[in-house]
Parts: C-alpha cells; structure tokens; sequence
C-alpha cells in the first residue's frame, strides 16, 4: 500500500456506504487516500473489514473515521489494517492525548497488540497508526492551541458543519459567512505553526479550492453517497 501522506495538498475520498465494491470503485480513482466514515456512514464493524481490504488492493492508504474517542473502537480500525484514525469531537488536551496513546503500542501508548491483519504482509507490526484529531465545537476551537502541543497528534482535521453550528451560525456560513472564513484561517494559521497538517471535509470541488485559499493542507470528500444521489439526479433530469 502507498505511504499515507497529508502534508502534500492531498485530496482524498469519502465511504460512507457499505460495500467493498464500492470501496474499490473509489479506491480506483486516484485519490491520495479515502476515508471510510463509521461516525456518520452507514458503515458497521463487520463492513469495515472487507472495505479496508479492498482499498489496499488498489493502493490507495486508508483512514477511518471512529465513532467516537475509545481505545477499543481506534485499535479495531487499526487492526484491520487502516493507515490513521480520525477522532471525531476532541475538545482539550486530554482528549487529544487520549487518541494518541490509542494508536500507540506501549510504552508509548495503551493500544493492545494482537497478531491480526497488520501482521500478515511485511509492514512494521509495531508502526503507530497516524492520529488525526477533528475540531469541530466551540470548547474543541478554544483548546487547539493546546492540542497542538500534544506530542503525537499527527493532523487536524475540521468537521465544518459542527464547527458553524457549534459557533453560533447556520450551516450555510460554511459559504457565505466572511467571519467563519476567518475562524477558518485562524485555525488553519495555528496548524502551520506549529507545523501540523491541517484538513477539512468539503462537499464538492469548489470547496476543495476555497478551502486551499484559506490555508487548508489536506481535503476529503464529497462523500460516495452524495455523488452517486447527485449523478443519478443530473440522469434523470437529462432523460425527462
């Protein structure tokens, strides 16, 4: 499987479908990485496993997105062999540190070793998974430069619907709010400081380009989901 990298303007895909043909399909594509959603994907724990397998038949490197911050939940995603985890809703250091020594073996961290999948081809057994923390609430944007400094934290990772609604506006501020452009900067200044790749969830291309302007390093989505509903509906509306 390739080398999962975020630093490089890496643009990645998004499964929230279960499936490992889909998986597949996606995989095919050419993305830097995918990111398979078992937060707010339709994606369950015996799904994941095949869907992990079938991107690494087409090289693509893998995240996952876990339901919350556990250490069981982010050690099952990295048995099966995904690259990272991203942890959704990280509001302080805490929990930052939390997710970290998750994908740690010991003495470093508290993940348990089990023999499964990632010891099967020749990769370091051993090799930590990437930990990518997401922003995406009022207390978790108060806490960023403090999570910043927690030694492990590989990248951040914006959630920009929760964080527009966690910070008092309307999801459409995601578009058309000049000071939640701004919060966006912020945040994304912060992240370059301190050296941290910094990414975001973007509903379509254009998102992907004025999210680059303001700062972001990394990009994923739009999901499977919504471009396979978008697709059918162009179709449709084009046969009538």
């Amino acid at each position: 499987m390739d080398q999962l990298r975020l630093a490089d303007d890496a643009v990645g895909g998004w499964l929230q479908l279960p499936g490992p043909a889909t998986a597949e399909l996606m995989g095919s594509v050419g993305y830097d990485f995918v990111c398979v959603d078992t937060q707010h994907g339709l994606i369950g724990d015996d799904a994941l496993f095949p869907m992990l397998q079938a991107l690494a038949a087409t090289g693509t490197p893998s995240l996952v997105r876990v339901s919350h911050n556990a250490l069981d939940v982010i050690g099952r995603a990295l048995d099966r062999g995904a690259a990272g985890v991203v942890v959704p809703l990280v509001e302080s250091v805490e929990e930052a540190a939390a997710a970290v020594v998750a994908c740690h073996y010991p003495p470093r961290g508290t993940r348990s070793y089990g023999p499964t999948r990632v010891a099967w081809g020749d990769a370091d057994v051993l090799a930590p998974g990437l930990c990518a923390v997401m922003i995406e609430t009022a207390a978790g944007l108060a806490a960023l430069p403090g999570i910043l400094q927690v030694d492990g934290v590989d990248a951040v990772f914006v959630g920009p619907s929760d964080l527009a609604l966690g910070t008092g506006r309307a999801l459409a501020g995601q578009d058309e709010d000049p000071s939640y452009d701004e919060l966006l900067a912020s945040i994304t200044a912060q992240c370059a400081a301190a050296g941290i790749p910094v990414g975001i969830y973007c509903a379509s291309p254009a998102h992907v380009h004025r999210f680059r302007r303001l700062g972001f390093t990394w990009f994923a989505g739009p999901a499977e989901g919504a471009l396979l509903r978008a697709a059918a509906g162009a179709a449709l509306r084009e046969s009538r």
